[in-house]
């Protein structure tokens, strides 16, 4: 009787899995329904603008089955073949993919990118497409959209790595190189201009630059960037999304050795980078000097401008919105700025406590070398206002000299930090600058601003857009 119930019991066990195994093998019943709809995670699929011939980052859409059954769906893209962009389905790749089932309450994702292998082409263009997903009868689709265009490309070369930075020589010693305007230059690592060499950047001409990547004159180099009031040359991270607009350090720096010709940059737009312009003495001084004029720095990560025992003349320049300095000048060197507006409000976490102005005769290389310079400088004629109690100080050393002459400024600062230099004429203390539009970077003066002809007469006699100074000018680049 025992064995016969034990028999029993066994072959009840396995009826019932039997009936599991056929249960779960059976396919969920496909919905049929024209009330079948998908829903996505996006209704355009869109890109920061690309460059042909280098791929976009992949988008990700996420393609839902709101149904308790599955559904199928067709899936294409409009463009098919000859598309700009490319798909993949759940690991597949093409452009048309029919009866693509979709389990109930379940997903799929789709992968996007976008290359621009086309034609040369010298303006912006648009890219466009669409992906079609018809389920049911119904048709709904995932608009597709890119923006691009052809670009001068200056990559590293397998092996040109200095302190682990690639690089590429975009002017070899002794040659001339002139960058024009009929497309933008896209630079990954570092484009170096070598010994004895010079480059030119003609006016209108638009530098994008990858995550890390920068520009070297090296020592013995020379740069000049020849642009002018209604096309200025921009330097800019690669990224052009507006949402890049404020992100700093999307690129590395423009970095200026010392040379026997002057570097001349005039009428330049550099934002975004993790310092703007570093100028410095990397061996010894071979008698030359930065010209800076009509020059817009801003959004810079630790300074928009770094000066380190170098010669620079700079008029009519902005330095705005750093997340650390807009104009630190260390290390010694010597200084002539006129007519400059420099204003910093950076207020994100965390907060910045280094003045917008620093001016010093020694650099820290790190937490115990200190690096001496003599210091001269000549400051007239210049806004430095921003959101701290003190935009501008000074760091001296008494091993090196430090002399620094400021007339008719106007300065956001407790007064006793004049200690630290002379002052032969009137200052305009802690006073509101009345600049028009702060948040457009327009920093153009209202009308009842106190720098209105306050300046001293110098040799300065056109502002930031060519309009003749009055006497006396204005303080600031503009008159």
């Amino acid at each position: 009787m025992k064995n016969i119930n034990d028999s029993i019991l066994c072959i009840f066990f396995v009826g019932i899995m039997v009936a599991i195994m056929f249960t779960s093998c059976q396919k969920e019943p496909i919905y049929a329904g024209n009330d079948a709809v998908l829903q996505f995670s996006k209704e355009i699929i869109s890109f920061d603008t690309v460059f042909t011939t280098i791929g976009s980052v992949t988008r990700v859409l996420k393609v839902s089955n709101p149904q308790k059954n599955t559904i199928k769906t067709n899936i294409s893209l409009l463009g098919g073949n000859a598309s700009c962009f490319s798909i993949n389905v759940d690991g597949e790749a093409g452009t048309v993919f029919e009866d693509v089932e979709i389990r109930g309450k379940d997903s799929i994702f789709i992968f996007i990118k976008v290359n621009l292998n086309q034609n040369a082409q010298n303006m912006p263009m648009v890219i466009a497409d669409t992906l079609v997903f018809s389920t049911n009868g119904n048709r709904q689709n995932v608009e597709l959209l890119a923006c691009g265009e052809d670009a001068h490309f200056i990559v590293p070369k397998p092996g040109y790595v200095w302190n682990n930075i690639p690089f590429s020589v975009v002017a070899e010693e002794w040659q001339t190189v002139t960058w024009t305007k009929d497309k933008p230059y896209v630079i990954y690592g570092y484009a170096v201009i070598d010994s004895n060499a010079k480059l030119n950047i003609e006016a209108g001409t638009q530098i994008y630059l990858h995550k890390g990547a920068g520009m070297w004159v090296y020592k013995g180099g020379c740069l000049h960037v020849n642009g002018t009031k209604d096309e200025p040359v921009v330097f800019q991270g690669d990224r052009r999304s507006e949402a890049y607009e404020r992100d700093f350090a999307q690129w590395d720096r423009i970095w200026i050795l010392e040379g026997t010709q002057d570097n001349i940059i005039n009428y330049a737009i550099i934002k975004n980078a993790f310092i703007g312009i570093q100028a410095e003495i990397f061996e010894k001084n071979m008698g030359n000097k930065l010209i800076l004029t009509n020059t817009e720095i801003r959004g810079s990560q630790l300074y928009n401008f770094l000066g380190k025992s170098y010669t620079v003349e700079a008029y009519n320049n902005i330095f705005s919105h750093s997340a650390n300095v807009c104009v630190g000048l260390r290390q010694g060197g010597n200084y002539t700025f006129i007519n400059n507006t420099i204003y910093n409000q950076y207020s994100s976490i965390p907060l910045r406590t280094t003045s917008a102005v620093v001016f010093s005769n020694y650099f820290m290389e790190d937490l115990t070398t200190m690096v001496l310079g003599n210091f001269k400088g000549t400051f007239i004629n210049n806004i430095v206002y921003g959101n701290l109690e003190n935009e501008l100080s000074c760091a001296i050393s008494k091993s090196a000299d430090f002399k620094l002459d400021v007339e008719n400024c106007l300065i956001k600062a407790k007064k006793d930090v004049s200690d630290g230099f002379t002052t032969h004429s009137a200052i305009i203390w802690n006073e509101n600058p009345l600049f028009d539009s702060i948040q457009n970077y327009d920093f153009r003066l209202k009308t009842n601003s106190p720098c209105k002809e306050k300046g001293k007469p110098t040799q300065i006699q056109y502002d930031i857009t060519g309009a003749i100074r009055n006497n006396p000018p204005s303080i600031g680049v503009y008159d």
